[in-house]
């Protein structure tokens, strides 16, 4: 149902919680259709006969269609509302994942995780949009961390419940089930999300782009974002196949990636919330950015399960910590009236990494014969995003 601005404050505060509630789950099932993919490449890649290049063309692909939906999503989410656009895109989602089950050839993959990246490339800006709408400026550190686990978490529950999926129903029945499971949450996200009339965006979608790009701060801040995503997605998709090639199971790799998950969803909780009470977002990003670059490489030299698993904990913990400070950073530069629009164009800049880096590192694979550079190139990353960090300025925020 919609409501207008007829919503009376005792409503909007109470309700800000299942609004939250329905946007990590929304995201929770964006980051699980999107990792079903990665604990599952040392299987499905011997049966379809492909290459690692290939297998990180699949994320690739999911990617390459996910900033396609990223900026019209916002823009439309600014101008409607979000709740059609949410519930839109996880039954695409679904829809899609479910398909996968039935590929044969590489490209029946290829097109259906474009299709899928399609879907969820809504999710990011309207979930923004429904957290600036519904939370004050005093509690968006908590809100955005909390939502900002979600990807965490659903690397943590691809981990665990794909390898089990797979025991049980094949790889073509994980598909299938995490497929259907994602389209239903998209119906209960259509029959229970509220968005305010209030506060919608009156200007045209070109003063959203000059407020945008007219924006020094937030574009070096979406810079920063695609240099964090380089790393985090690189690891995502990349560890699993390492931990194999060392001689261990894809049981063990899953274990290692939900320690690398818990660090990851505790992170957000815990650097949204001390924000909210200290400020200081900026700083923070900082400190996780050059805690990430030597974790990064450390992981990449470790071979057996109990220091994969210590440091996959640490570098989960400390890649994630930027997470909700860039979000709210983005939006606060905006401003809730464009908030969505401003994380649409954000968030395609930081998938930009994500579509290009999958593919640079499996290149770097197949090129070399092992991960030694992998975890080097992804290190560069953060590097870059502190430099690109010093000169922001948060007080130049619009809400």
């Amino acid at each position: 149902m919609t409501t207008t601005a007829s919503l009376n404050s005792k409503e909007t505060s109470n309700y800000r919680w299942v609004i939250l509630i329905l946007t990590v789950s929304c995201f929770l099932f964006t980051f699980i259709t999107r990792f079903a993919w990665p604990p599952l490449i040392p299987v499905v890649v011997p049966v379809l006969g492909m290459k690692m290049t290939q297998a990180g063309a699949f994320m690739s692909a999911f990617y390459f269609g996910y900033i396609i939906t990223q900026v019209p999503a916002g823009v439309l989410a600014d101008r409607f509302g979000v709740r059609a656009i949410l519930a839109l895109s996880l039954i695409i989602e679904g829809i899609s994942t479910f398909a996968m089950g039935y590929i044969t050839t590489f490209d029946m993959g290829f097109w259906l995780r474009f299709i899928t990246g399609l879907g969820a490339g809504a999710v990011y800006a309207a979930c923004s949009r429904a957290l600036m709408e519904w939370f004050p400026a005093r509690e968006r550190g908590t809100a955005f961390g909390i939502m900002l686990a979600a990807p965490s978490g659903g690397i943590v529950l691809s981990n665990y419940v794909v390898p089990v999926l797979n025991n049980s129903f094949s790889w073509q029945g994980t598909f299938q089930v995490i497929g259907l499971a994602t389209a239903a949450v998209g119906v209960l996200i259509f029959i229970l999300v509220r968005t305010s009339d209030a506060i919608k965006s009156s200007g045209s979608i070109f003063d959203g782009f000059k407020v945008v790009f007219g924006s020094r701060d937030l574009i070096l801040t979406a810079l920063a974002g695609f240099c964090l995503m380089w790393v985090e997605l690189g690891t995502a998709t990349w560890a699993n196949a390492y931990i194999k090639k060392l001689g261990h199971s894809v049981q063990a790799a899953g274990l290692v990636m939900i320690f690398y998950g818990i660090g990851g969803a505790l992170a957000p909780l815990v650097s949204g919330y001390i924000s909210d009470k200290i400020g200081q977002r900026k700083n923070i990003l900082i400190i996780s950015y050059a805690l990430i670059i030597p974790l990064t490489i450390a992981f990449g030299y470790q071979t057996s399960m109990t220091m994969l698993s210590i440091l996959g904990f640490a570098f989960g913990f400390c890649s994630y910590l930027a997470n909700p400070h860039l979000t709210v950073m983005i939006s606060e530069f905006a401003g809730r009236e464009w908030a969505a629009t401003a994380n649409g164009t954000a968030n395609f800049i930081f998938q930009l990494a994500s579509m290009i880096g999958p593919v640079v590192l499996g290149w770097s694979i197949d090129f070399t014969g092992n991960f030694a550079s992998v975890w080097w190139i992804m290190a560069a990353g953060p590097l870059l995003g502190i430099l690109l960090l010093l000169p922001v300025r948060p007080e130049n925020k619009r809400a």
